[in-house]
């Protein structure tokens, strides 16, 4: 099976964020990086490998400054399934949040949104 078709099988299979994070682990993903505008994810690999996935939606308009309160508030919502990943993406926008960073090797597996004057860490419970 090739990566990409490893990452998208995760993405098709995970029950939820934990579950898809050890399939991203398995198919090799170190961390990854989301453009809120633009749902790009560009996925990095040991070795210096990386893979672009482009997204496919017209952009969306991210608010100037950041709202660690929305932000947090977004991740709550789509946790406990109250919103789907889009609405997820749209909460975060209108939080601020321009990308976020997934770091998925090491003791200290996180998340980390990133706006214009500010950002929120969570930590990844596996």
């Amino acid at each position: 099976m090739s990566v990409q078709n490893a990452i998208t099988e995760a993405y098709q299979s995970a029950k939820n964020y934990p579950d898809l994070v050890l399939k991203l682990i398995s198919a090799g993903v170190l961390s990854y990086t989301v453009d809120v505008a633009t749902s790009s994810i560009l996925y990095r690999f040991g070795d210096g490998v990386t893979l672009l996935h482009a997204g496919a939606i017209k952009p969306r308009t991210i608010t100037e400054t950041f709202n660690s309160e929305l932000t947090i508030q977004a991740i709550r919502d789509n946790q406990q399934g109250k919103t789907t990943y889009p609405e997820f993406m749209q909460g975060i926008a209108n939080a601020g949040v321009r990308f976020y960073e997934a770091t998925l090797n090491g003791t200290n597996k996180r998340v980390d949104y990133i706006g214009f004057g500010g950002n929120y860490e969570e930590a990844i419970p596996v």
